[in-house]
């Protein structure tokens, strides 16, 4: 599966952000390749770690989650970082046929991935911004 060689080869640097005083590091998707893998084939995700993608301007993207083997809380930030939205437990698609996109309503900057259920453990919500390290 090509993806999946993909995933095994592909290098993300990480970024430190920080939200309601919990400090998260985050791979940085910043290319169409890293943005399209995402979090794909990924057996486990450590806990305060997630996914960053950046865009070079604010637009309504989406996210799916076609390949994903761990269900994961989306949110979107505007470009003050701001959360403009938030799904909670996105469940990964059983098949590309009931792949179903997610996204905002409004203009997101960023998105975040982080495990299913950090947002209600971090008291991550609308409204709530991230810091970003420079860089």
């Amino acid at each position: 599966m090509f993806t999946k060689l993909l995933y095994l080869t592909t290098k993300f640097k990480t970024r430190k952000t920080r939200c309601n005083g919990k400090a998260f590091e985050l791979m940085v998707a910043d290319s169409p390749t890293k943005k399209m893998l995402g979090l794909m084939h990924r057996k486990s995700l450590p806990e305060n770690k997630g996914m960053l993608f950046l865009f070079n301007r604010a637009g309504r993207y989406d996210i799916w989650m076609l390949n994903m083997n761990l269900p994961i809380d989306i949110l979107w930030l505007d470009s003050k970082s701001k959360v403009i939205k938030i799904i909670e437990n996105a469940e990964p698609c059983s098949s590309f046929f009931k792949c179903i996109p997610y996204s905002s309503p409004h203009n997101a900057m960023y998105i975040i991935e982080l495990n299913a259920g950090a947002s209600r453990k971090n008291s991550i919500r609308k409204g709530s911004v991230f810091s970003f390290q420079k860089g």
